[in-house]
């Protein structure tokens, strides 16, 4: 009987390469005498591109999460990224007999960029002068930043590129941004310094508030900062191997995780970019940018299923939604590359994700891009079999009803190497963009339109 169960099963998901047309395509398989029929169906899935909504994307605070800069993309619009970080005060320090100021710099170290590694960019330092960042608190890429900056205070403002041109030695040089400020800054940040006002982190905060990035031209290039600092020098006096020397030394400020940086993120022609979004695909994009919208046809697919098996009970064996990706750019070296994990999930249950971290298993779905079948595939088994115990023993369940579903780019950590749950899961952070093939694509090259795959059993 196992034998038979498992051959059947076998042949029907062979059948589903042969499914095609724009109507719910299906067949069933009755075993002779065991009363347990196979069925497959496969049904085609409405889905359209969406703007991410305000204060539902927290922003990034990571490594490598923090973007600076803007970039334009021809096909998916512009991404810009500022900052607002706040600083660690020097944990101990002793300033030496006789010390006095020497001077005081910003750096900002990124490892990775997006566009042209020689484009320019020009970004401002701004001091912080109004709201204070508080730690507790989430806050969404669309943070208004004038909550926190006037910009009435210029620290400085550099134009540079991810690698100099004229750089010989590519391989070991470290991309950074480094500012110096002015004179009257060096006096105020050393005279606190030997006022005591660095001794703890609450007065330095007090002090100084932080820091807002922005960048005032070019739309080439978008950088990863991987951290930034501040180090206030100073020179003194010592006896170096007998013989009077001046040294130099100096304090620092990280922006580390014991205080907030969040990243800020837009998108100023989003509006348009989804307008022109061609009807036989949808775009997705990050970060908190363009999602993809799927409503999963709930009710045709369960009250196609008690068509089949009546009062059987009813089994999903295999319920694949494939993503097909199309018109991939493969010559623009700057073209945005499709993002790794993408998460398909409950709409409305989106921000409880990656704000609470509340995750359910039912609702939950993720798939790793293919880059040799380029799709994404998810597996809909258990979202469906939880809304089948919804409705059991309902006679009525609604042909019409949907859930509404989105396609997320994400990062995610799992329990350990070993293990398929999920800990953790946040919006990705860098840049990217893919286009998913949808409904109203017809396209005899290509086996379907965004579609679900289902083989169930009653018994």
């Amino acid at each position: 009987m196992k034998f038979f169960l498992y051959v059947v099963c076998a042949a029907t998901i062979l059948m589903f390469s042969s499914c095609s047309g724009d109507y719910d395509l299906g067949t069933s398989i009755q075993p002779s005498g065991d009363g347990i029929v196979l069925g497959t169906d496969t049904f085609y899935v409405n889905s359209f591109s969406i703007k991410t909504g305000t204060n539902s994307s927290p922003a990034s605070c990571s490594a490598d999460s923090l973007l600076l800069g803007e970039l334009y993309d021809a096909t998916y619009g512009t991404t810009r990224g500022e900052i607002l970080a706040q600083f660690t005060a020097p944990s101990t320090f002793s300033l030496p007999a006789g010390a006095v100021a020497d001077s005081l710099s910003l750096t900002l170290v990124f490892n990775t960029w997006k566009g042209n590694k020689h484009s320019p960019v020009q970004i401002s330092a701004y001091e912080m002068d109004k709201g204070t960042l508080d730690y507790n608190t989430t806050y969404y890429t669309t943070e208004d930043a004038s909550k926190y900056c006037s910009k009435s205070k210029l620290l400085g403002s550099r134009i540079s590129v991810a690698v100099p041109d004229t750089l010989k030695d590519t391989v070991s040089y470290q991309p950074h941004l480094k500012y110096k400020f002015s004179a009257d800054e060096v006096k105020r940040f050393f005279q606190a310094a030997k006022d005591g006002t660095f001794n703890s982190q609450s007065s330095f905060a007090n002090f100084f508030k932080g820091i807002y990035l922005r960048s005032e031209y070019g739309d080439g290039s978008i950088w990863n900062i991987h951290h930034l600092y501040m180090t206030l020098y100073y020179k003194y006096h010592a006896f170096v191997s007998n013989k009077d020397t001046v040294l130099t030394s100096g304090l620092i400020f990280p922006a580390s995780k014991d205080v907030r940086q969040i990243g800020l993120i837009s998108h100023k022609d989003i509006i348009s970019t989804i307008a022109s979004v061609p009807d036989s695909v949808t775009y997705i994009t990050s970060p908190a940018g363009i999602y993809t919208q799927v409503n999963i046809p709930v009710g045709r697919i369960l009250n196609k299923a008690k068509q089949r098996f009546g009062s059987k009970v009813i089994n999903f064996n295999h319920a694949g939604m494939t993503a097909e990706v199309v018109n991939r750019d493969t010559i623009n070296p700057y073209a945005l590359k499709p993002p790794t994990t993408l998460l398909l999930t409950r709409k409305a249950n989106l921000l409880n994700y990656l704000k609470n971290y509340n995750y359910s298993s039912d609702t939950l779905m993720v798939a790793t891009y293919n880059s040799t079948k380029h799709c994404y595939t998810f597996d809909l088994s258990s979202m469906l079999s939880a809304k089948l115990h919804k409705y059991y023993g309902n006679s009525v369940i609604p042909a019409d009803a949907v859930e509404e579903m989105v396609l997320v780019p994400i990062e995610y950590t799992l329990a350990s190497s070993s293990s398929s749950t999920i800990t953790s899961i946040k919006q990705q952070s860098t840049l990217s963009g893919v286009q998913i093939r949808n409904k109203k694509t017809h396209d005899p090259k290509y086996d379907s339109p965004l579609r679900i795959n289902i083989l169930y059993n009653g018994f």
